[in-house]
């Protein structure tokens, strides 16, 4: 459902209250296409999801921009001359002509104009004296206090300093909107998960011993689109047997020019993480099966497990709860599993805390939904960065609120790059049993996903229509 002009107008306006500018110029850009080298052809555009935010336009070279002084925002849009119009379709027109920015700025003086979206400068991350907790809103001192602490003592780096806290502070306040989704957002997240929905119906109809992972990749999309979707979300991962143990394992990820393509063997895994997206929002789903095949114990105990941690975990996301205690709590029944499995010998607490969980749990349960498959990334101070191997990939560490959309995702996988490390094996000579891991190398994963809303009450899994079968074919 594309937001209608009052919604619109309350998001700039809740964003320009948390700005708290008072005569600065702001210039939000949507980005141009970047064109594919040897032809007169441009790869696929999406908008910068802030500005698609507070526009719902799509179209490259779209421009917002608003005056603090005046509290007024303005939209413009390209326009095509008649020569493009002979080669290429016309965007849909809204605002001002693009070319009239110029002027438009122009108008302001010399006031300071600060660049946000496609293109501005960010910084990875403020000083950490300068960085907000996890939990609060940014202030209008952030600037400065980044300014102050900035290392030399150069005028000029101290600007540059400045100017990029200033980016980063504005950028974070609209994260922050954009974090609780309204409900024209959770209408275009159904409708990515419905057409999601149809994809994998596909699947479980059609897959089975003999097809290759590019044949049921391809025939999984085909039920995105015709379900009214205008694109994936991201690479799908359609990845059998032992390719489940690559956690971004994507059709030609091993030569671009002449990708190959595994046949799908009777009783193999077959983990598909897959997605549809509509409005420019993504759903996020990850089903592993067994195809044609009764699961062996090994597989159908491991399926078990991390269905059970998931339906336990999607349990857990309440507000108030913090992520962190949800991937926690996660790891501890995967590793409790492993232990039963005779995987790992110890105490499941005390082997996440080790790090021996995350040999085959080495990715964060979930993330943030929405504009972005792996959303609000442009608050890159949600958490101090940690060298802890339970926690380093865990993403941003918030408190849960209604209105978030997280995706939920237990995993366990056989990752050689992991379990024939040397070095691993000495430092977990003691937690791990590698005899009987050595007896599983080759298993690939198992990973279920789902996406799922934070309300005031029970949380609600917005992919729960699609099944999670244990076998197909």
């Amino acid at each position: 459902m594309k937001p209608t002009d009052e919604v619109l107008a309350e998001r700039r306006a809740r964003v320009a209250k948390r700005w708290e500018l008072t005569d600065e110029v702001v210039v939000l850009r949507a980005g141009e296409p970047a064109s594919w080298s040897g032809t007169d052809q441009h790869f696929a555009f999406l908008p910068h999801p802030d500005i698609a935010y507070l526009t719902a336009v799509g179209s490259p070279g779209t421009t917002l921009a608003f005056d603090a002084a005046a509290g007024e925002w303005e939209l413009f849009g390209p326009r095509f001359t008649s020569e493009r119009l002979v080669w290429e379709q016309p965007p849909t027109p809204v605002g001002q002509p693009l070319d009239e920015l110029g002027a438009w700025l122009e108008q302001r003086g010399e006031r300071t104009v600060i660049e946000l979206g496609a293109g501005a400068a960010m910084p990875q991350a403020l000083p950490s004296s300068a960085a907000p907790d996890k939990a609060d809103t940014p202030d209008a001192d952030t600037a400065d206090a980044a300014a102050e602490t900035a290392p030399g003592d150069n005028a000029d780096e101290h600007a540059d300093a400045s100017t990029e806290a200033t980016v980063l502070r504005l950028s974070a306040a609209i994260a922050l909107e954009r974090m609780t989704k309204d409900d024209a957002e959770l209408d275009d997240i159904r409708q990515a998960a419905a057409a999601s929905t149809a994809g994998f119906e596909w699947v479980y109809q059609h897959a089975a011993p003999g097809m290759t992972e590019r044949e049921i990749q391809v025939g999984m999309e085909a039920q995105f689109y015709a379900a009214g979707a205008p694109r994936v979300a991201y690479d799908s991962i359609v990845a059998s047997g032992p390719h489940g143990a690559y956690l971004h394992y994507v059709y030609a990820g091993d030569d671009p020019l002449r990708p190959a393509t595994r046949t799908v063997e009777a009783g193999d895994l077959l983990l598909i993480d897959a997605g549809a997206q509509f409005g420019g929002y993504a759903s996020d789903v990850t089903r592993t099966m067994v195809v044609g095949a009764d699961p062996t114990d090994e597989q159908e105990f491991l399926w078990k497990l991390v269905l059970s941690a998931q339906q336990q975990t999607i349990d857990m996301c309440r507000p108030g709860i913090v992520w962190k205690e949800v991937h926690l709590a996660a790891a501890r029944i995967l590793g409790a599993g492993l232990v039963e499995l005779g995987v790992l010998q110890g105490d499941p607490a005390e082997l996440v805390s080790a790090g021996a969980v995350a040999l085959f749990f080495p990715h964060g349960l979930g993330h943030l939904l929405g504009l972005s498959v792996h959303d609000i990334t442009s608050i890159p101070y949600s958490r101090e960065p940690s060298d802890d191997p339970v926690l380093s990939k865990l993403g941003p560490d918030r408190v849960l609120g209604p209105g978030m959309v997280t995706t939920v995702e237990p995993g366990i996988y056989f990752i050689d790059a992991l379990l024939c490390d040397p070095a691993r094996r000495e430092k977990f000579a003691e937690s791990v049993v590698w005899e009987r891991v050595d007896e599983l190398r080759g298993f690939g994963g198992i990973r279920i996903e789902d996406d799922v809303l934070v309300t005031d009450g029970d949380p609600e899994v917005l992919t729960a229509a699609i099944d999670k079968p244990i076998r197909i074919g």
